[in-house]
């Protein structure tokens, strides 16, 4: 696993994500799922639920959400976007591995 696309990512808020407000010390509820990514461009943009989060390389780590049924996403204008969706069970961890494809020229 390359650490080029790790990050973390402590919500308070995703709109349509349904994340709750910051609830512990470092802003994530027991009851929070959490996502960890890896990809091979770094400077890919992060999207939950079809709304925009921040760049893969601003997160630091993962991505907190409610317990449930997401969809995330990572975009870059240079590639064609990646995308998944989990069902995820309260205080789940998770690591997925999402590569993009170049758009050739």
């Amino acid at each position: 696993m390359s650490a080029a696309g790790r990050f973390l990512v402590v919500l308070g808020a995703l709109g349509a994500c349904t994340h709750k407000p910051s609830v512990g010390a470092n802003g994530v509820s027991s009851d929070d799922a959490i996502v960890y990514f890896t990809s091979n461009v770094r400077d890919a943009q992060v999207y939950v639920d079809g709304r925009f989060v921040a760049p893969l390389l601003a997160l630091g780590g993962g991505v907190a959400v409610d317990p449930g049924t997401h969809r995330f996403e990572l975009r870059h204008d240079d590639y064609f976007a990646a995308y998944l969706e989990l069902r995820l069970k309260p205080a789940e961890r998770k690591r997925v591995e999402l590569s993009l494809a170049a758009i050739l020229p």
